[in-house]
């Protein structure tokens, strides 16, 4: 005899997704460190298909999406496979300073030369929507997913200079060597995990407005860069508030914040519609732990972003999609302030040197980790191009194909701390696949970020270029019902 699934039963499929996303802690993105799409058809285009696109997942996309569905209740639960290879590269030798260990103005921190890949590259992202019809005009919908995220775990001492580190410790001016104590691995872990919970109204018949009330949650952890905290953030005598136990290698530590989604959806003419959201800031909790590392004392919120689109049925087994997207990564401070190398440490050349015990002075333009004005990632905003389409010439098959460019948020002058966050993908291409079972769907997605390269000068010794790079494989499989 078959047994019925309880209201307590359906209850346990979202929690148990929670879990289950929470405990694989590695969620990634590719638009800058944002997803380029949610739902599995949604990622056959690419990301397109705000204008379009009418499924479960829509409501994390465009929350007005879900008004058209036209059931009473769909159930979408999707898994992902996600490969991302990240490497840096080192080119030249560290430069030799003259004395210890500087050489005329420039404080010297070359890095050892070489090709380091991070390790961790595969990982599943599990992710589910659900949408209740009530009535004609209204639906409300639910969604758990990830929305963005970063992970590096390079095998070696990433931020290590060999030349500091044979000064002894302590150094010859009796301060301690920053070198002494720089663990492996060194590499940063992110993860934001977003619930929603949306209300869509139809307006007329070819019109819906969406919105969506957003829980976030996310953790970070950062391992290996305690040069940064001795150099950066050291508490010298008449320096600034010390957050130098606040860097690094404090285990995980968790935020949360709450936002909204608006959106609308439209068809303006036979097959010709429209579509946008927008999502204001998200103001998160602090990280704590890592007060000394990211500005204004471990803030880390949600930037504001945008998309807008459009989607045109060229025939009846044709439609063809088009999006723009924008994120605002420069408005956050801890992601989009620069790295002034000058800035950064706390003592500076004497000039009028005479010995090791007076080689240094405080740094009249010191301006430490943490605080409001303290180095960041330096991205710049991000604008992204969708493109897709679908065709429909089989009976019970659909197949999407997609494409996106966007220029990457990591400048060149910034190559340093990015070596954490190498988001340098800018062309993404897109295959999709649905099969109709009756009135459920079983639905494929593939996307290859085709890999990039930015390269820049090390700040902190201008003798070195750092090179980032990045390819991306995500293939997800999706049922709906």
């Amino acid at each position: 005899m078959t047994k019925k699934l309880t209201f307590k039963k359906w209850l346990l499929i979202p929690v148990l997704f929670l879990i289950f996303s929470l405990a694989s802690n590695d969620i990634f993105a590719t638009d800058g460190y944002f997803s380029n799409g949610q739902g599995t058809k949604n990622k056959g285009f690419a990301g397109a298909g705000i204008a379009y696109l009418h499924s479960p997942f829509m409501a994390a996309l465009n929350p007005a999406g879900i008004g058209f569905i036209g059931k009473k209740f769909s159930f979408e639960v999707a898994v992902g496979l996600f490969n991302p290879n990240r490497k840096y590269t080192i080119i030249g030798e560290p430069t030799q300073p003259q004395y210890w260990p500087y050489d005329g103005r420039q404080m010297m921190f070359g890095l050892k030369p070489g090709t380091v890949e991070s390790g961790s590259s595969i990982f599943i992202i599990p992710t589910l929507a659900a949408t209740l019809q009530l009535g004609e005009k209204n639906s409300l919908g639910f969604n758990l997913y990830g929305n963005g995220g970063m992970n590096t775990d390079y095998e070696t001492k990433t931020y290590y200079s060999d030349i500091i580190a044979s000064f002894g410790n302590p150094m010859p001016n009796g301060f301690p060597n920053p070198m002494a104590n720089v663990t492996v691995p060194a590499g940063v872990n992110i993860t934001q995990m977003f619930i929603s919970l949306t209300y869509a109204r139809v307006i007329g018949e070819k019109h819906s407005i969406g919105i969506s009330p957003v829980f976030v949650y996310q953790a970070f952890e950062a391992k290996g860069l305690q040069a940064f905290r001795d150099m950066g953030s050291a508490g010298m005598p008449g320096m600034p508030v010390d957050r130098s136990a606040y860097v690094t290698n404090n285990g995980s530590e968790s935020s949360t914040g709450f936002g909204f989604k608006i959106g609308y959806q439209g068809e303006l003419f036979s097959g010709f519609r429209l579509g946008g959201y927008y999502q204001p800031r998200i103001k998160m909790s602090k990280f704590d732990k890592y007060k000394g590392l990211f500005a204004e004392e471990g803030d880390f919120d949600i930037p504001a972003n945008w998309s807008a689109g459009i989607s045109y049925d060229f025939t009846e087994k044709l439609t063809v999609l088009f999006d723009v997207k924008q994120i605002f990564y420069s408005k956050v401070n801890s992601i989009g302030n620069p790295m002034i190398a000058s800035q950064m440490m706390p003592m500076i050349p004497n000039p009028d040197m005479t010995s090791p015990e007076n080689a240094y002075i405080p740094n009249p333009d010191f301006v430490p980790l943490g605080s409001d004005n303290g180095a960041g990632f330096g991205w710049k905003d991000m604008m992204i191009f969708k493109v897709g389409a679908e065709f429909r010439q089989v009976e019970n098959w659909q197949f999407r194909l997609g494409y996106s460019y966007g220029k990457t948020p990591v400048q060149e002058s910034e190559v340093m701390f990015n070596i954490l966050a190498p988001a340098v993908n800018e062309n993404h291409i897109s295959l999709g696949i649905t099969r109709m079972l009756g009135e459920n769907e079983l639905n494929l997605a593939a996307t290859y970020a085709l890999s990039n390269t930015v390269t820049g000068t090390n700040p902190f010794d201008p003798a070195q270029q750092i090179e980032l790079s990045m390819n991306q494989f995500e293939i997800e499989l999706g049922f709906k019902f």
